[in-house]
This record gives structure tokens, sequence and C-alpha cells, in this order.
């Protein structure tokens, strides 16, 4: 079976939840559309599993770019403020304190290797996954957010996203987080990475009969 999670932000307790509820196996393949990293304490974690999975793909997300833009080889003027205030400094200093130069090596080579985009087909269904929207240039891709008039600019393409917390699209805040349903246009974000609402999750998408599986929510929070 083929699925699709979004936007970990460190959670990995979340992460092996899920795994553990949809018996995923050696036999499954997941994409990961970007955002594993930062926010939440086990990003490096979470990387660490997804780059010894063999049946484990990771999309480019803005979190992963910031990453790199910080402290990668053309380290960018000002990203390591813009990758602090958006929730980047319990990964800069797991990386930069918690592990060997050779390990933290290893990972930035990884994350400067991931694709921004991924296209397959699953039951005769074509999809385009992508973190944030989907479009022609690099920053759209990772950066751009869709909005609820927001349509598939590929024929007889499903596209699927994360990025955008579903909360904004569906506007329902006291509801716990669901996927979204566009025209043509699928968002995943469950708000997984937003540590103060109760009413987050982390939501997964299996292709092949779009069923839906979530982990989290309110009544988790409270227990």
């Amino acid at each position: 079976m083929t699925y699709c999670m979004s936007d970990l932000h460190g959670e990995l307790h979340f992460f092996e939840q899920m795994l553990k509820q949809i018996n995923f196996s050696s036999s499954d393949q997941l994409y990961i559309i970007g955002d594993v990293i930062d926010r939440g304490p086990a990003g490096v974690d979470l990387l660490a599993q997804i780059m010894d999975a063999p049946n484990m793909t990771l999309l480019l997300g803005n979190h992963e770019q910031m990453c790199l833009s910080t402290l990668g080889p053309h380290n960018e003027f000002g990203a390591r403020a813009l990758w602090r205030d958006n929730g980047g400094m319990v990964t800069y200093r797991e990386l930069l304190y918690h592990r060997t130069p050779r390990d933290r090596n290893r990972i930035l080579r990884f994350l400067s290797g991931l694709p921004d985009h991924w296209e397959l087909t699953v039951a005769g269904q074509k999809f385009h996954l992508v973190h944030g929207c989907p479009g022609d240039d690099h920053d759209t891709r990772i950066w751009g957010r869709i909005e609820k008039a927001s349509v598939t600019p590929y024929a007889d393409t499903i596209c699927i996203v994360g990025h955008t917390p579903t909360i904004f699209l569906t506007g329902k805040p006291d509801e716990d987080l669901s996927i979204w349903h566009g025209d043509g246009i699928i968002d995943i974000d469950c708000g997984c990475g937003n540590l103060k609402a109760p009413n987050r999750r982390l939501a997964c998408l299996r292709l092949e009969d779009m069923a839906e599986f979530y982990v989290g929510g309110a009544e988790v929070a409270r227990l």
C-alpha cells in the first residue's frame, strides 16, 4: 500500500503510533511531504529513521530548507534568525551539540538531495506531491500556501500538499483537524506541529482507496 503523511515536526511518538495503526510493513511505501524537523523534540531522530528506511521517501519542506540555509555549505544571511523564529532551535542544538560532525554532515547531505515535488500513479490515479503549493518555482513549492479556491493545475492529477494547517481551510477551530479535500487538491497537514493545540493530529492518507487515518486530537490530549 502507498501512504502519505506530512508535517511531523519532531513528533516521533505520533509517527510510531501511526505506523502501528496502518500496519506499515516492508511491502508498503510511505511518502512524507516535508517538515519532519523543528518544534517537536525528535526531528533529527525522525530523519535518521527515514534515512535508513528503503521504503520511505521524504520531500523537501520549508523547515528542511531553513536547516540547509543555516547549516549547509551556502550559509545564507538571516537564515538562522528565520529558522529560530519558526521553531528551528531544537534541531539546531541537536545537530550542533549532540551529533558528531560525521552524522551532521550525513544528515545535511541527505537534506540537500531531497526533491521538492514528486509524481506517481497509484491504482490508475495520477498524484502530484508537494509540500507547499504546486507551482513552477522552488519557493512556491516549499513556501506557497493553498487556499479554499485553489484547484489542481495538472490535468487528471490530484495534488497532495501539507504546510497549511487544514484549520485555515475548514474554518472549524473547535473540532479535531481533518484532511481537507478541495478541487483536485488535498491538504493533509492536520496541525501536528502546533504543540499547544489540543485538537492537532497527525494524518495519513492511503492512496489506493483514499482511506484516512489519524493520531492525536482533543480526546487524546485530555488523557
